[in-house]
């Protein structure tokens, strides 16, 4: 089945690689492996050896290709491109499949030959070796629909309905993956909210945050693997602050299990007045 790649690069430039000229794809290394590093110890008088885990590393993905046409022109593109050591994103679309990764510039190699066509090999590095999807999953709770419209009419003595709230506290989603996947809390106060917190109805696990929310206050919390924080914006002064510190005794930082989960979000006092969302991305170990 025919495949494409799309890179942007750190500036938000993109490029394509396909089998159709300028840049005829013809191998993609490392799209379709999952490679793990069993760790175990053996005792002396043992017998075979005990499984303390399995460590997953960086994934290595080389794309190689032929330049058809305006050489120098298109040599000159990819080492613009692919500057090394810098921060991209690759898109993979093959069938049904559409997914992306973030990695890094290792290696562009362009040998010189004779003939109309050149050879190049691009080698990248994927700290965080799994695919996700283009887009992030959202659940919405206890949030408002607005109700009206440009152009605006106001029928006298009738007035409008600005807005409906969904009073619905809970979500369920469905991580179809056998890999458990961190997510994006956001947390916002309409009015008075004392320590807001988010409920793994399924797994029974909490993460609370200590802290009085006052009207358009925000607290996002992000429990994806390289990145754990919980961050406060306050309304009035637009700053931002690390309130890591007020997490609550006995939370965790909450990922969606695989199988069905149903969250509920709530507060102290004021729930009526939070609103919540959930943002995730699933994660896949090869394409």
């Amino acid at each position: 089945m025919e495949r494409t790649l799309i890179y942007k690069n750190h500036k938000g430039d993109m490029i394509t690689f396909t089998y159709k000229p300028p840049f005829l794809l013809s191998i993609c290394d490392g799209f379709h492996e999952t490679v793990g590093t069993v760790n175990s110890v053996s005792s002396a008088y043992g017998v075979g050896t005990t499984w303390n885990g399995t460590s997953i590393g960086q994934r290595d993905l080389t794309i190689k290709g032929t330049i058809t046409d305006n050489i120098q022109e298109n040599r000159l593109l990819l080492y613009d491109m692919f500057p090394l050591n810098s921060e991209g994103t690759l898109y993979y679309y093959e069938g049904d499949i559409e997914r992306k990764i973030t990695c890094l510039v290792e290696k562009v190699s362009i040998p010189e030959k004779k003939g109309f066509t050149r050879d190049f090999s691009i080698s990248l590095v994927c700290p965080n070796p799994r695919f996700s999807p283009l887009a992030a999953t959202i659940l919405s709770m206890a949030t408002w629909t607005p109700t009206f419209k440009f152009k605006l009419v106001i029928p006298e003595n009738k007035g409008i309905k600005f807005g409906t709230k969904n009073t619905t506290s809970m979500g369920t989603t469905e991580n179809t993956t056998e890999i458990d996947y961190g997510m994006t809390i956001k947390f916002k106060a309409n009015d008075t909210v004392k320590n807001p917190y988010l409920f793994n109805v399924t797994t029974r696990d909490i993460i609370q945050i200590e802290k009085t929310m006052s009207a358009g206050d925000q607290i996002i919390i992000t429990t994806h693997i390289d990145n754990k924080n919980v961050i406060y914006k306050n309304a009035v002064t637009g700053e931002e602050e690390n309130i890591n510190y007020l997490i609550m005794y006995g939370s965790k930082y909450l990922q969606v299990p695989s199988g069905t989960n149903t969250f509920r979000s709530g507060a102290d006092s004021g729930e009526d007045n939070l609103e919540t969302t959930i943002e995730f991305l699933p994660e896949y170990e090869a394409v």
